[in-house]
């Protein structure tokens, strides 16, 4: 009995102790971007490098609010995260039904093949695109934009909707069909407050990623009116300096930091969401 609960009490210590070494590994960098956007210049590269702020320099963030126009930013990073998470839902939730529900030859080579092109690296495809929307006179278009960023999610989507799909009882459906149901007042009425959990779950993922999305506009928006909040990150280094080779990391930290705020509070209040839909989804 004593030897039981010595290695209980070992085995909890350890894994305490493993626990905040892996916490210290994951928020060491989140403390030093803070730490780098609120020091002065001459703090940043101190030999020994120091980990206690001694100072506060406020007034960076007010020095890229003025050089740079991150309330445009903002607003076109949220509305290209909602649109496109919005669009993609739809398309995929009809695209899921079909190859939920319709079991018709080739729907398992139809999965596999979205989710082979979810793995296709952007840079594969990025010349063909660039030239299509050349000539369809796409480029710095929010528009363009809005279609590239729900394109971008459909596989992934269509993948996990179809494994809620395949969880809902037919005999559900079959009964509202007998009742005279379509397939629209099916779907809205039947089909959508069963699977509400994986719409959430894939809503609250597809915003993340359109809200982190830096390479599609980095391609496709060159103007201010298209520009999205994660393209601040390489504007904000020239505030201040004279030549692109003389970065200023203090700047990238603050934008880095408001860039991030909003996605650390949407994963905080919805983490046991995201969680549980995945796990509800996939793993079942």
């Amino acid at each position: 009995m004593i030897n039981y609960g010595l290695r209980r009490v070992v085995g909890n210590v350890f894994f305490y102790l493993l626990l905040g070494v892996f916490m210290l590994i994951v928020l060491l960098p989140i403390y030093y971007i803070f730490l780098t956007a609120f020091s002065p210049g001459d703090q940043l590269f101190t030999k020994p490098l120091s980990y206690l702020p001694r100072s506060l320099a406020v007034e960076r963030f007010r020095d890229i609010f003025n050089a740079l126009p991150i309330a445009r930013y903002m607003f076109n990073t949220a509305f290209l995260a909602t649109a496109s998470t919005l669009l993609a839902i739809a398309v995929s939730l009809l695209a899921a039904y079909a190859l939920a529900r319709l079991q018709f030859p080739g729907a398992n080579l139809v999965l596999v093949g979205l989710l082979a092109s979810s793995m296709l690296p952007g840079s594969s495809t990025v010349i063909p695109l660039f030239q299509m929307y050349q000539r369809l006179q796409l480029m710095d278009t929010l528009q363009g934009l809005l279609l590239l960023y729900g394109s971008g999610l459909l596989p992934v989507t269509v993948w996990v909707l179809v494994s809620f799909l395949r969880q809902v009882p037919i005999e559900i459906e079959d009964a509202a069909k007998v009742d005279g149901a379509s397939l629209f007042p099916l779907l809205w009425h039947i089909v959508l407050p069963v699977i509400r959990p994986g719409l959430a779950t894939m809503f609250l993922i597809n915003f993340i990623a359109g809200w982190n999305e830096f390479f599609i506009p980095l391609v496709f928006a060159r103007g201010p009116s298209s520009k999205v909040i994660t393209m601040a990150l390489s504007e904000a280094q020239l505030i201040g300096s004279s030549t692109q080779f003389n970065a200023d990391w203090g700047n990238v930290a603050a934008v880095a930091i408001l860039t991030t705020i909003p996605v650390f509070i949407i994963t905080f209040l919805f983490q046991r969401q995201i969680v549980e839909g995945i796990t509800n989804g996939v793993f079942k």
